[in-house]
């Protein structure tokens, strides 16, 4: 069994401790999040010692101002160079149309060290009308031969 299906329950409490739920944060304020309920876990086979990556796409926000959160992590990537590029790429979606979006590099990251959180959020929209959070991580190995390849992420639920 992989090491990252053995983390998965820690990684998936550690998880719902983080953003599940409603939080009330003063008496005018109220954040929420909703999240795909899908952690997507997958172990790469890359030069040394592989690298496990684990992944979830939420949005939330509060107030009136919303984003797409995708919250992972990927472990054993630190000590040798492991990839050519690790981008996530997080969005706020309404319908499947792209409301806002960002990209975040972490190849120098996954190369420099292990255990690193690999979060990413897009820029805040206003309104609150059935938004989701819905994203992709673009993974080159490196010395693999080959480019490298988006895999497209499960979103989250909309927002009620």
């Amino acid at each position: 069994m992989s090491r990252q299906f053995k983390r998965s329950a820690t990684f998936s409490a550690a998880l719902s401790l983080a953003v599940g739920g409603i939080v009330v944060t003063g008496p005018e304020a109220q954040a929420e999040e909703v999240c795909s309920g899908h952690n997507w876990m997958r172990e790469f086979d890359t030069p040394g010692e592989n690298i496990d990556v684990e992944y979830q796409f939420c949005v939330g926000g509060g107030g009136g101002k919303y984003q797409g959160r995708g919250y992972g992590t990927v472990d054993d990537g630190g000590g040798a160079r492991k990839v050519d590029a690790f981008i996530v790429e997080t969005r706020l979606e309404r319908g499947d149309v792209v409301i806002t979006s960002k990209r975040c590099d972490f190849t120098n990251a996954v190369n420099s060290r292990d255990g690193i959180n690999i979060d990413c959020a897009s820029p805040y929209a206003l309104g609150r009308t059935h938004y989701t959070g819905d994203g992709r991580i673009y993974i080159d190995i490196d010395n693999d031969g080959r480019s490298g390849t988006w895999y497209d992420l499960p979103g989250s639920i909309p927002l009620p």
